[in-house]
């Protein structure tokens, strides 16, 4: 788990507002966050590299944390009573 994950969540299709007033850019997020920079019909963002690291850094923690959380949960189910109804 981790690198999958991460990769699954950036390839995640989103849509931008066109700053312009125009149709919304659909994109990938890795593009917002791995990218300086991204046009759409009537405009273009120019993203802060402080801001994209703090991103990449919340969703290393994120996955970190799901990994975690898995493990605790099967935990439960591995140390459980279990009843069979007949």
């Amino acid at each position: 788990m981790g690198y999958r994950e991460e990769q699954a969540i950036l390839n995640a299709q989103t849509e931008v507002p066109c700053p312009g007033g125009g149709r919304d850019q659909r994109c990938k997020m890795n593009d917002v966050v791995g990218r300086s920079s991204l046009r759409t019909q009537k405009g273009e963002y120019k993203f802060k590299s402080s801001a994209q690291s703090r991103a990449k850094s919340a969703l290393r923690n994120w996955v970190k944390y799901q990994e975690e959380f898995y493990k605790y949960y099967n935990e439960i189910l591995a140390t459980a009573d279990i009843t069979v109804k007949k």
